[in-house]
């Protein structure tokens, strides 16, 4: 089975975020990580292939430099790795990460693509959708269990009351939430072996994308202001019954809650 697993590389959720000028998030090499909800699908695309066989193939739309969150993948076993990389991908939106990210699964190939529920760096959880949208394939997600069977997937789906059931023919796109698995730490011998397994890089002619669908140039998403959270939040303790829904529904008022 081959088996496809989309990476973000993003910055660290502990590193301070600042914006450049046109408001775009500010990445720097120094805090560049593996997305941490990425682990779980790369994790999920390791257990299926012992179950299953075939290759686990670590897919990446970043700069250069995301090879080395690439070896992190291939250190826990995935067998190599894709990273698509232009100067022109620069300020994608969600939409236009999705376009890169549907070209390059049509070109690898999969049985199955795997994403994790959402990125660390913007939280929005739309690609997986996206990407299945553009390649007309269905998507399985949030799933807490993958399941493959003969030519199928079959998840199971956190529900308010028990859990959903969805199943789809392969190829299938599937996205995982946090409780599926837990994720493996690499080996030395797995960070050793991951200095030999191979990256392919492409770019934007190789994936047949005009650089006016992506980047900036495609983007039609735009953050137009920020602010720091407040961390000085001040709590209010009420003593007694009397009055409290009264005090609790004014206090959201405030707040600008309701």
């Amino acid at each position: 089975m081959n088996i496809v697993v989309c990476m973000k590389e993003t910055p660290s959720i502990t590193s301070v975020k600042r914006f450049t000028a046109d408001m775009r998030l500010e990445r720097r090499k120094e805090d560049a990580e593996m997305n941490p909800f990425d682990e779980y699908a790369i994790e999920e695309g390791l257990r299926q292939q012992e179950k299953h066989g075939g290759e686990v193939t670590v897919l990446c739309m970043g700069p250069a430099t995301a090879s080395e969150n690439i070896r992190k993948a291939l250190a826990m076993g995935a067998d190599r790795g894709a990273l698509v990389t232009d100067p022109a991908l620069e300020g994608s939106d969600a939409i236009g990460t999705a376009r890169v990210l549907a070209a390059a699964l049509k070109k690898l190939g999969f049985d199955l693509a795997l994403f994790g529920s959402a990125a660390a760096d913007s939280y929005g959880g739309v690609v997986p959708a996206a990407v299945a949208e553009l390649l007309g394939q269905p998507l399985l997600s949030n799933a807490s269990r993958l399941e493959i069977d003969g030519g199928a997937a079959k998840i199971e789906r956190a529900a308010e009351s028990g859990y959903q059931v969805a199943e789809a023919a392969l190829p299938a796109l599937v996205s995982v939430i946090q409780t599926i698995n837990t994720p493996r730490y690499p080996t030395m011998k797995g960070i050793m072996g991951s200095k030999r397994k191979p990256i392919e890089t492409l770019s934007l002619a190789d994936l047949g994308l005009d650089a006016g669908q992506v980047g900036v140039a495609g983007a039609k998403e735009k953050a137009v202001s920020s602010s720091p959270v407040d961390t000085q939040r001040k709590g209010e303790i009420y003593n007694g019954a009397d009055g409290a829904a009264d005090r609790i529904v004014a206090f959201l008022v405030e707040q600008k809650v309701l």
